[in-house]
């Protein structure tokens, strides 16, 4: 009777936890899909399968891989954008979208930008964090690129629309320069101020940010130019702010 009973204890003590490794049926189910797809392809099919999984499984962490599967294998159509919003509604506490930021960023709309802007404000983690705020600065630097284009040739604007998709082209037709110079800088002093030492491929994300800043700040067109000072052709020394309100072509060379 003792060796039944400590044999009931133990059993009892471990049930729960072997219950709760194993997986839950969204789990189940993505993996099937997931097997279904590498046998079949058609990406644009089964993103609607996998959004299917996810809007009835909302809240289970298989949603929120069956999402990432269509933000990262879909683009630039309905299901996309209603992933990202999902994402947004139910996983902004998730790990598992620090990697896919990248992906996310890609996909270019409202939807991406709004979650990159979730996952900064409202993210419980600090990797997770600066994933999104150096992916949310690079959206926002393609973006400057369109609207310098627009802003260069207007009559692109239908193009982008095209492009882009209705809702997002619009928004980036919409755009004044100073006002996305000014949400860039926001991005990149966030990622100076919160997140300096944090690796970005062989530097830093500091140091991305400091080279970026200066580049809004005194490159951009309509700004001030930096000083430069040195010697002109025949050794005499000069300035550029010397030529303040005069046209100025700059030359450089050099000899390696």
């Amino acid at each position: 009777m003792r060796v039944v009973f400590l044999f009931l204890v133990t059993l009892a003590a471990t049930y729960p936890a072997h219950a709760e490794d194993s997986p839950s049926p969204a789990s189940k189910q993505f993996k099937v899909l997931v097997d279904q797809y590498e046998q079949e392809g058609g990406a644009t099919v089964f993103a609607k399968r996998f959004l299917a999984l996810a809007e009835e499984h909302p809240k289970d962490p298989a949603a929120a891989d069956a999402l990432l599967w269509i933000v990262e294998n879909v683009r630039g159509r309905s299901e996309t954008t209603k992933a990202l919003e999902l994402l947004t509604a139910n996983h902004v506490d998730s790990e598992k979208l620090g990697s896919a930021c990248g992906d996310i960023a890609r996909s270019r709309s409202l939807a991406a930008e709004k979650l990159l802007r979730a996952l900064l404000d409202k993210g419980p983690h600090d990797d997770v964090k600066a994933q999104a705020c150096y992916y949310l600065a690079l959206l926002l630097d393609s973006e400057a690129i369109v609207v310098d284009q627009l802003r260069a040739a207007p009559d692109l604007a239908p193009r982008v629309v095209q492009y882009y998709g209705k809702d997002y082209g619009k928004h980036l037709a919409s755009l004044k320069p100073d006002e996305l110079a000014k949400l860039r800088e926001q991005a990149y002093e966030t990622m100076l101020k919160s997140f300096p030492d944090v690796t970005a491929q062989d530097t830093t994300l500091g140091k991305v940010a400091e080279r970026a800043l200066f580049a809004i700040r005194h490159l951009s067109v309509g700004r001030v130019a930096p000083e430069i000072e040195g010697e002109d052709v025949f050794g005499k020394p000069m300035k550029l702010s010397d030529y303040r309100g005069k046209v100025v072509m700059l030359c450089f060379w050099g000899h390696w």
